[in-house]
């Protein structure tokens, strides 16, 4: 088997890491700074390259040293107010897409007992957890949802198929996995109460923002940047860390500064897409609550309260 790096490979790797782990405490997100940096650590340790033919595993490492330029070049835009990319890491730090979105998703979903397997070929069960948030989503109206909302999650099955013929088996089972696949994509999954209450604050101010993180001064020997001309004679790999941040860090159309303004509607935007679940006891049911009622009640306190102001 050949090495799971060449050691320029390896050079280059390390160099990403460190870049993407110093990019990462820039961000205005003191929470995304943990997720950013965590995520990164564990997608370069993860890989294991398995019995796979030396021209996948080739393959693998070119996509794998390219997606991390890919995330370092974004990493720095956020880092220079670019706000496509800045709203990308707060939704994969809240959970509204990526991992850790699917993270949370496993808790909503039905677990058999142990030592029991699920039939593939009966509909999957959905927990009442799931179904309480389901049909709160379905009357739910979030803005600038990163993913359609499930209006539906009723399950239709032929009784017959073309050549009106009972269905197979595996026609069903397939059924059922493309229903229950739909569904889970989906399902906007809840925060933790902690998590939630913090964002919500942060939404409506009631946490002041810091500002961003002063950059620390690079050391004399690598302080400057490769020119343009350096890397158009070969001296510097086009797409080295330090190119690439060079080239993020040129001024974006429609970039912000890190104002407090600017960092609260970026917060309101993910939170507006975030529910909060809870146990009545009393009533015995699951009662969700949206990210977007609370800022549109804040709204109308605020409005009320300029009405009152106007007044006296």
């Amino acid at each position: 088997m050949p090495p799971l790096f060449t050691p320029a490979q390896c050079n280059e790797a390390r160099h990403l890491l460190r870049a993407i782990l110093r990019e990462a405490t820039y961000l205005p997100d003191e929470q995304a700074r943990v997720y950013v940096a965590t995520h990164a650590v564990a997608r370069f340790r993860d890989y294991t390259p398995g019995h796979k033919p030396d021209d996948i595993l080739l393959q693998r490492r070119h996509i794998q040293l390219g997606d991390a330029r890919k995330a370092l070049s974004e990493l720095s835009r956020a880092n220079h107010g670019d706000f496509k990319p800045l709203i990308k890491l707060l939704h994969l730090t809240y959970a509204r897409i990526g991992k850790r979105r699917h993270e949370l998703l496993r808790d909503l979903q039905y677990k058999p007992l142990a030592g029991t397997d699920m039939n593939p070929h009966e509909p999957p069960q959905l927990t009442p957890q799931h179904v309480a948030l389901l049909q709160s989503q379905k009357l739910a109206t979030p803005p600038n949802v990163v993913r359609p909302l499930l209006r539906s999650w009723s399950l239709d099955i032929p009784k017959k198929n073309s050549w009106e013929r009972s269905l197979p088996k595996k026609r069903l089972a397939k059924i059922f996995r493309d229903w229950y696949s739909e569904v889970l994509e989906r399902t906007v999954v809840p925060l933790p109460h902690a998590e939630w209450n913090r964002l919500r604050n942060l939404a409506l101010g009631k946490i002041k923002f810091r500002g961003v993180t002063t950059r620390r001064v690079m050391a004399a020997s690598t302080a400057s940047l490769p020119s343009p001309l350096e890397v158009a004679l070969g001296l510097v790999p086009h797409n080295s860390p330090e190119v690439i941040l060079k080239n993020s860090s040129n001024p974006i159309q429609g970039s912000h500064k890190f104002t407090a303004r600017f960092m609260k509607r970026c917060w309101a935007s993910v939170f507006a897409q975030c529910p909060l679940m809870s146990w009545d006891a009393q009533a015995q049911k699951w009662l969700v609550e949206w990210g977007c009622d609370v800022l549109d009640q804040e709204k109308v306190l605020h409005a009320t309260d300029e009405t009152i102001l106007t007044k006296k």
